[in-house]
């Protein structure tokens, strides 16, 4: 059973003013502008959706929800290529990071919802414990080597083989996020610290992000606020994640044969969806 991230869901005051920051910036495609929604992705594969709350508020306080979504892009030469794209937008940078088995840079978006951009290190040189593990690290950026990594390379938007990379969610409880994604969903802890936990499927850094950060006890966004509506989930084996939500007791609804809605302990909603029809 393969588990990855498909899109994520954002609710915002002002779609049109979001997707063309994410289109502008970002450098992804819209693939539908209808009603209250624009989906925005890359080579036929929507990687974001925008619901127009047109009455949405920003929350007055730290709540569970999206810490960032991250756009893993297929190189180092396509990240720099990216960063100095970045730089002529004079778009201001958050911050960066070298987490050993990727690069990353980090801002936000106009509505504040995080937002990475990292490519990949190549996986042999990713540095694991003697269990297999990852160690958490963020050490310095070797920005100028991205820089050049990329001088060849002429930004025209997103390549044609960005995807989520990951999901970061701040969430109110670890163990029983803990509980959720590992326990019953499948996904193994691969970084662990006493505030946050990485989850992935197979042999990758993480898929999902955790971290109580803001505190523990979060209350969850209300339905007009802003900021993650939900994200998804794509697996090839729906039938088996549905029979461990029984097993398990947890509520969900079915929207098709191909789509199950749930939410997990934080209150934050997910979508899982048979990737074969998504």
């Amino acid at each position: 059973m393969t588990m990855e991230i498909g899109k994520v869901v954002l609710k915002t005051k002002s779609k049109h003013t979001l997707a063309a920051f994410y289109n502008e910036i970002i450098g992804l495609k819209v693939m539908a502008d209808e009603d209250n929604r624009i989906a925005l992705g890359i080579d036929g594969r929507v990687l974001l959706e925008l619901m127009e709350v047109k009455q949405g508020m920003t929350a007055k306080q730290a709540k569970t929800g999206l810490y960032h979504t991250a756009f893993l892009l297929p190189s180092r030469a396509e990240l720099g290529s990216f960063l100095q794209h970045l730089l002529e937008s004079n778009y201001p940078i958050d911050g960066a990071g070298d987490h050993i088995y990727s690069e990353a840079l980090y801002f936000q978006d106009p509505d504040g919802n995080g937002i990475e951009v990292y490519a990949d290190r190549a996986r042999e040189d990713w540095q694991r414990d003697e269990l297999g593990n990852l160690p958490m690290a963020t050490n310095e950026v070797d920005g100028d080597g991205i820089l050049m990594a990329g001088a060849e390379l002429d930004w025209n938007g997103a390549p044609s083989d960005t995807t989520i990379g990951h999901i970061h969610l701040q969430v109110s409880h670890l163990e029983e996020t803990r509980h959720f994604y590992e326990t019953v969903l499948g996904f193994q802890v691969t970084t662990e610290i006493p505030s946050a936990l990485f989850f992935a499927d197979g042999d990758y850094h993480h898929h999902i992000g955790t971290n109580i950060w803001a505190g523990r006890d979060l209350p969850k966004l209300d339905e007009l606020e802003t900021g993650l509506a939900y994200f998804t989930i794509q697996t090839e084996a729906i039938g088996v994640l549905e029979e461990r939500l029984k097993q398990f007791d947890i509520a969900f609804e079915k929207e098709s044969d191909n789509v199950i809605r749930l939410e997990d302990p934080n209150g934050i909603a997910v979508k899982i969806v048979n990737n074969t029809k998504s």
